[in-house]
Formats: C-alpha cells, structure tokens, sequence
C-alpha cells in the first residue's frame, strides 16, 4: 500500500473521528504516504500519531520513548488504515499462497516482524485462521464489512471469507509488539 513518492504537499490520512473535527481525508494513493507528509493542525498532530506517543514539536527530542499501551493496541485493531492494510496484505497472501494458509501465515509473520515464526507460534497462527474461516462461514455480512474498510478496492477474485479470516488474523499481528517496536 505505501506509496513511496518523495517530496510534494501535504496529505491527510484517515482520521479517528472520535479525536476532534475530522478533516476531509485523503483519497487515491495520498491516503498511503509516509507520516512525515501527514497535515499538522496548530494545536497538534494527526490522533494516530498522538497515539504512538509523537513528541510535542515545542521542545526538541533527540531520541523517542519507547512505549507500548492498551491505546495503540485499539488504535492497531481499528483503525481504518491499519484494517485496510491487513486486508490488503491478506489479498497479496492469498494470491500468492492460495490453498496455503501455513505458508501464507508464515510470509506475514516474517513480513511484520523481521522473523520466523517458532512452531508453536505457527500452529496457533493458522489455527486462528482456521477459527476466523468458520465464523465468517457462518457471519458472512460480517465479511462484507470487514472488507468494505477504507478506500483500496477488493479484488473480487478471492474468496471473501478467505479474505476476511486472514485479515482479521493480521490485524493481530500488526497489533503484536514485535510488529510495532522495534527492540
């Protein structure tokens, strides 16, 4: 999804509705630029950024703190940038490893966290895939909104379920610490 274009104006993401005024947002590949494109308001950053606990512009910080919070946890599970994000990751999986959820669960994993997962991290892994398959068997409406989230468009070739119970196992591992600190 990261649209890597250097330079140009400001961008306005998805916003948190809940945090203040929403701005209009973006659309087209705008809504996938980096945070440094991202608008600043006067009275402070974008609510996602705010999230994660991005230094206050008055005063210099040479080096972040390191956090981990219920808050970006919320933020990583629903958050409509990051649910688009993992249902496009999802799409690309299941393209590539189509009757595979193993070897799909195990590109992800390496994909958000730099490593492979142990064996017992796998099993769990394609055993929640797994779960999530039967409930959105059984709550396909469900599937429909999970993946009408965001602007990016669905590729209708792919099994919605498919889609929808991969998705909603990244959006965990997004979520995971290993996926968001780097340590």
């Amino acid at each position: 999804l990261l649209d890597e274009t250097r330079g140009g104006p400001p961008v306005r993401p998805y916003d948190i509705a809940e945090s203040f005024k929403p701005e209009k947002i973006g659309s087209g590949t705008s809504l996938y630029r980096r945070s440094i494109y991202t608008y600043w308001r006067r009275s402070g950053p974008a609510p996602v950024l705010e999230a994660f606990d991005l230094p206050n512009r008055v005063v210099c910080t040479a080096k972040r703190d390191t956090t981990n919070t219920p808050l970006h946890a919320l933020v990583l599970l629903n958050g409509t940038q990051f649910v688009e994000a993992s249902r496009v990751l999802s799409e690309r999986l299941l393209h590539t490893y189509s009757n595979d959820s193993s070897e799909a669960i195990e590109h992800a994993f390496f994909l958000l966290t730099s490593r492979h997962p142990d064996k017992d991290e796998r099993k769990i892994l394609v055993k929640m895939v797994e779960d999530q398959r039967s409930w959105y068997e059984s709550h396909p409406q469900d599937a429909k909104k999970l993946l009408a989230v965001g602007q990016k468009v669905i590729n209708e070739n792919l099994s919605e379920i498919d889609v929808a119970a991969l998705s909603a196992v990244l959006a965990g591992l997004y979520a995971h610490d290993e996926s968001v600190v780097k340590r």
